[in-house]
């Protein structure tokens, strides 16, 4: 099972749709500061980040995010 965890605040994820969707393939979700600021890290405000079994990851679309979750 991987373990997803994003920022409320800065990813960019309604976590509601976060949430229904790591129920349905088997994620376990968590919520809270990643170290990703985006207001200290500007490169981030269009992307969708958080981490993924530990490791920081950020991508383009959701959908990208999604399927790293899988």
């Amino acid at each position: 099972m991987k373990k997803v965890k994003v920022c409320k605040r800065c990813s960019r994820f309604d976590t509601k749709e976060l949430k229904e969707y790591t129920q349905q393939i088997n994620c376990k979700l968590k919520t809270g500061c990643v170290a990703r600021c985006g207001a200290r890290h500007p490169e981030l405000a269009d992307k969708y980040f958080g981490l993924i079994d530990g490791n920081f990851v950020s991508y383009d679309t959701k959908e990208e995010f999604f399927g790293a979750m899988k």
